[in-house]
């Protein structure tokens, strides 16, 4: 298979599931809070597993009786674990409020408790509208229906950026994620690439967005490379990005979706 036919077939799978959440409008859940990937699937593979093991119903009345051993320093985080997937499955404001009230706490597993009230709220929400909704989560989270994508902007080979281009890249960004519904959260100018962290709609064409923004700025200059990152699987470190960019050129418009 050609590589332009492979490439075609994943634009269209990014279409199709971009129309398919744009379509969910309101019931559309985005967990905001940045959480490793890692720890989700965790999360996923764990309720699986519960469901599929057996009587799911009984596991989750016995949870509500056991409710305050999320606060009980004697039970270890593992039973804890188990015990707020089961609870995030039960439709119950007093429950909802007990996830809460464990995930403002500090512990080693405060991301499981936020993902656990995240799916509580949704399921609550759900029975309240008697409606299904659509949960959304990545690595580096969102805000109301945006996503938080990282972006690095590659230098072109042998060009040092100076300040004058930093400020042409950060207008032409803000100027095209503004006008695209999106709003930039942070910038980071180095000398051979710059960053961004920036929040776009769930329905953005990445690849039309991205290649607008870099064309732009190259009409003052070439001086930025047609190839750049795009995750929103994590933030990459400065040693990571350089660790890359010297082993291999970054592929064009890369992105990491759910």
């Amino acid at each position: 298979m050609k590589t332009e036919d492979i490439e075609n077939q994943g634009e269209q799978k990014w279409k199709s599931v971009n129309q398919l959440l744009s379509r969910a409008g309101s019931r559309l859940n985005i967990l905001e809070e940045e959480i490793d990937v890692e720890v989700q699937h965790q999360y996923m593979d764990l309720l699986e597993h519960l469901i599929k093991g057996g009587d799911f119903k009984a596991l989750r009345e016995d949870a509500i009786v056991h409710v305050q051993d999320l606060f009980d320093e004697a039970v270890d985080d593992e039973k804890k674990k188990t015990l707020l997937i089961l609870l995030s499955m039960v439709d119950d404001i007093s429950i909802y409020r007990s996830i809460e009230s464990f995930q403002k706490q500090d512990t080693p597993i405060k991301p499981w408790a936020t993902i656990a009230l995240q799916q509580s709220r949704m399921l609550i929400q759900s029975n309240l509208l008697d409606e299904s909704t659509v949960f959304v989560s990545t690595g580096l989270g969102g805000h109301d229906t945006l996503l938080r994508y990282f972006c690095v902007y590659v230098a072109n080979k042998g060009v040092t950026l100076q300040p004058f281009q930093w400020d042409i890249a950060q207008k032409e960004t803000e100027l095209v994620i503004n006008k695209s519904q999106g709003e930039i959260e942070q910038i980071e100018q180095f000398e051979k690439y710059i960053t961004f962290t920036l929040l776009l709609p769930i329905e953005a064409n990445l690849k039309e967005i991205f290649n607008s923004i870099i064309d732009e700025c190259n009409t003052y200059g070439n001086f930025l490379s047609e190839n750049i990152i795009i995750t929103n699987v994590k933030k990459l470190s400065t040693k990571e990005i350089e660790d890359f960019l010297e082993t291999k050129s970054p592929p064009k418009h890369k992105s990491r979706p759910f």
